[in-house]
Order: C-alpha cells, then structure tokens, then sequence
C-alpha cells in the first residue's frame, strides 16, 4: 500500500494544476511518481526543470537513462526501474540496451565503461579513485560528459528514494526481474 498521498490532477489548483497540465503535455499521462512529488509543487518543479534540463546532455538521452535505470536496480526501485524500461523505446533504447542498463553491463566498451563509473559514483558515495575517473575518461569521457554522468546518477536516486519512501503504486507493468530478462537473451547475467 502507498505509504505518501497521491494528489488528484483533477482537484490541483494553482502552481500545482499548472505543473500536472507540464507533465500531462510532456507524458501523455501523469505518472502516480509526479502524484506523490505534487505534495510539493516545488519538489515537482524543481523535478521538471531538472529532468527538462538534462534532456540537453551530451552523453545522450540513451546512456543517461540507461545510468537511471542501473541507479534504480541498484537502489532496488521497482518502481522506477518499471517506469524507466516502459518509455526506454522512446528514448531509443532497444531490449539489449534496457538489460545493459539494468545490469551494468555492454558490449559497447564506452557504454560499459560510463555504466561502471556510474556504479562506481553510486557505491561510493561519489568519492571515486582517481584511476576509476582515469578509467572513465580513457574510454572517451570528457570532464562535461562525467558531470552528466554522476549527476544521471543523483536524479536516479533522488526518484529511486522518493518513490521507494513512498512505495509508489505501480501504474506501469511491472518490469521482468534482470535474471529473467538476462537469460531470456542468453546473457543471465545480474547487478
């Protein structure tokens, strides 16, 4: 059961109305994850305009969400890593590209290279060695592009939390677990 109250789109008023008719114009639909952000209309603004703002990065919408979606299995968000696997198509994400993200793990050396960083970020709470940032740019990272990377990581977690806090009702199918998804590529691999 949800544990933090859903806002009803259709009784918001004021900023909040405005940001749900942002989000129902950019999604189609308004996720129950931007239901539980609206007890703040700032926490949602500031959400909008960070997500908004990070669609401008230039390691590309593909590896950003595919960082989120490792952040998320990483951090055990069902919610988000259902969420993130479900729109990953219109990001250009294909299945492969999905369980990479998900389990870390690429046959693109540079994907595969961002991925362990980001997990590296993650795991260590941001204090990473200087031979895992020599890693990252050896294989074609520059400074800018780490700076999208770790900061993919923070609006992974910062959704992977509120929604985990919240346990956010799923109003997307439920992803595969990684192993079933993995080995129904052959790969069986896990995070």
């Amino acid at each position: 059961m949800q544990r933090l109250e859903s806002v009803n789109p259709e009784l918001a008023q004021g900023r909040t109305k405005e940001l749900f008719d942002a989000v129902q114009q950019a999604f189609g639909v308004i996720p129950n994850t931007a239901k539980v952000m609206a007890n703040s209309p700032a926490v949602l603004d500031s959400f909008l305009a960070f997500s908004t703002a990070m669609s401008e990065a230039r390691i590309g919408a593909k590896l950003h969400n595919q960082v989120k979606l490792n952040t998320s299995e990483t951090n055990s968000c069902d919610y988000c890593t259902s969420i993130l696997s479900a729109v990953a198509p219109t990001a250009g994400l294909s299945a492969d590209d999905i369980l990479a993200g998900r389990t870390g793990d690429s046959e693109d050396r540079r994907i595969k290279a961002a991925l362990a960083f980001a997990n590296d970020v993650l795991e260590h709470r941001g204090k990473v060695s200087d031979e895992q940032i020599a890693a990252v740019k050896a294989a074609g990272f520059d400074d800018g592009e780490i700076v999208e990377i770790v900061t993919s990581v923070v609006l992974g977690c910062f959704t992977n939390f509120l929604n985990n806090v919240a346990d956010t009702e799923l109003d997307i199918p439920q992803a595969e677990p990684v192993e079933a998804g993995s080995c129904a590529t052959g790969a069986c691999s896990t995070h």
